[in-house]
């Protein structure tokens, strides 16, 4: 859901408004930018943990399980994906669905060495690339360590998720299961402040961060470019902050029962239905809600950032979303027969 209101966002504010310009933004805007950062971290780091959770369950099948669905994201992000991005057939986006599978094939290629030593293979990606910072022509390599763009008899492909920073954070996850099978509500909350607090130190004095942070013109802005690390790719600062907060998150989400708890629960047993209907359903709401307003089908740059519309979309967009995810994992509960259904 929060992921839902990152791309609402972009489809539904102003052309070009960047929530990240510490010259223009408003603090609503860069909130409802900033927030979101905690998703596609979690989503990798989970997915390790998920991999080696099933991969217990079904050891023998375990290299086949994460090549097959590495090469089925892949390939969805090539298609549907990327086209649901821009109604563009001439393009090519990599993005994160193109990170969990790359990472899923890579875990495939490690997954039988231990869990401490995969967690270490993660931690030395993220801190060695952050230090070596490789920057090698636009093509196929730049994709594995760096974003970046290129073009291939005509047809542009782009990437802003490079594999190896983001398979770092698979590794970790999976190296980490054990401990999160086991740790009580108060050792997460603990793992939670001691990632926090890395973060203030490393990225106030420590950190060669991609995005370093700098006095801005106001308080608030200052604090916000201190707490804006590189996502692209992740750096350090970014993996203590959004996992530490993932951490706190978890922390207490045990603990949360009742009718939203339960919707919320449902929704994330089909994470792949969710993903693959809402970037085309909010690109259809941006396009729309600029046709009526504006006669165009992308709101004009010259028009202001709009909170309440943003939230409205976002709200809309999971409302439509939801009975159909209802539905789906309905149908995937009851016939666990049909093994395609796994793959939606």
């Amino acid at each position: 859901m929060l992921m839902t209101l990152d791309h609402v966002r972009g489809f539904v504010a102003p052309s070009g408004a960047n929530p990240m310009d510490w010259d223009t933004t408003t603090v609503g805007f860069f909130l409802v930018r900033w927030v979101t950062h905690l998703c596609a971290p979690t989503f990798v780091f989970l997915m390790g943990v998920a991999a080696s959770l099933r991969a217990r369950r079904r050891p023998d099948s375990t290299t086949s399980f994460l090549l097959t669905r590495g090469m089925w994201l892949i390939f969805l992000e090539a298609t549907w994906v990327s086209f649901s991005w821009g109604w563009d057939l001439g393009n090519t986006y990599f993005g994160v669905l193109w990170a969990l599978g790359g990472s899923m094939i890579l875990l495939a290629a490690i997954h039988r060495l231990p869990a401490q030593l995969v967690f270490a293979v993660g931690f030395l990606l993220v801190v060695g690339l952050e230090v070596a910072n490789p920057q090698p022509e636009p093509g196929l390599v730049r994709l594995m360590v760096q974003p970046g763009s290129f073009s291939v008899l005509g047809h542009a492909v782009g990437c802003s998720y490079p594999l190896l920073p983001w398979f770092g954070a698979a590794a970790m996850g999976w190296g980490a299961t054990d401990a999160l099978r086991s740790a009580r509500p108060q050792r997460l909350a603990l793992a939670a402040g001691v990632a926090l607090t890395a973060f203030v130190v490393y990225r106030a004095f420590l950190g060669v961060d991609a995005n370093p942070w700098a006095v801005q013109g106001t308080a608030s802005m200052t604090i916000a470019d201190f707490l804006s690390p590189s996502k692209y790719p992740p750096s350090v600062a970014f993996y203590l902050l959004t996992l530490g907060a993932g951490l706190a998150v978890l922390a207490g989400a045990h603990r949360r029962t009742g009718p939203i708890a339960r919707f919320v629960e449902r929704l994330g047993r089909v994470p792949m239905m969710f993903y693959l209907l809402h970037l085309p359903l909010a690109h259809m709401v941006g396009n729309g809600y600029a046709w009526l307003r504006y006669g165009e089908m992308r709101v004009p740059a010259s028009e202001a950032v709009s909170l309440p519309v943003i939230l409205g979309a976002w709200v809309v967009v999971v409302a439509l979303l939801a009975p159909v995810c209802l539905r789906w994992d309905s149908l995937k509960r009851r016939r666990r027969d049909l093994r395609w259904l796994s793959y939606l």
